[in-house]
């Protein structure tokens, strides 16, 4: 958070943004900062107990259950720290997207977002070119892709199959403000990034 903000310094960050709740197994939370959130009124819900399921998980199902059926369409969760650590980690975090594919999830790292593109919609995807791109990719999860269908890149599909072992459309570029996409199957869609001097006035 305090690389996102213009705050003076990362105690100012850490003051002005209290989560309400704190879910996860708690194996790698510092006792200071345990501590530190209890105090300023945080709830600590600690699911050590369940060892299942990732910390992510935790936190999207308790999301998804507490938001009712008629309003999950308008939420979007963004996940920052989601990607760029151990592979086993990241893997699990994109499953998460697979597994809440009623939600809109963005998962954020430094250089690029992750967001999960159902099969039952034709997306539009509007973009921030002040901030994402230019490169995306697109790749089918869940089952193989029959038939891709995309407007507003480079280089677009047309009826294109897709599938792990034969071809995937990685290093695209965007082209226009909007892009849309149709498949048969789900479809992981990553953009790159700009990196934006947020420090400088």
């Amino acid at each position: 958070m305090f690389q996102m903000t213009n705050d003076e310094d990362e105690k100012a960050t850490r003051n002005r943004y209290i989560p309400e709740i704190i879910e996860g197994d708690m194996d790698s939370i510092r006792p200071e900062v345990k501590l530190f959130y209890s105090s300023q009124g945080s709830k600590i819900s600690d699911k050590s107990h369940n060892q299942e399921t990732t910390d992510l998980h935790k936190c999207i199902s308790r999301i998804h259950h507490h938001t009712p059926d008629h309003e999950k369409a308008n939420l979007c969760v963004l996940v920052t720290g989601a990607l760029g650590g151990r592979f086993d980690h990241e893997a699990a975090n994109i499953n998460v997207l697979y597994l809440f594919s009623d939600m809109r999830i963005v998962l954020l790292s430094d250089d690029c977002l992750i967001r999960l593109l159902p099969r039952t919609h034709r997306h539009e995807l509007y973009i921030e070119s002040s901030v994402e791109g230019p490169h995306c990719g697109l790749f089918p999860v869940g089952a193989p892709s029959t038939s891709t269908t995309t407007t507003g890149l480079k280089w677009n599909l047309s009826e294109s199959k897709m599938r792990f072992g034969s071809m995937i459309s990685t290093s695209n570029i965007v082209q226009s403000a909007k892009v849309t996409v149709q498949s048969d199957a789900d479809l992981l869609w990553t953009i790159s990034l700009r990196k934006p001097d947020l420090k400088s006035s």
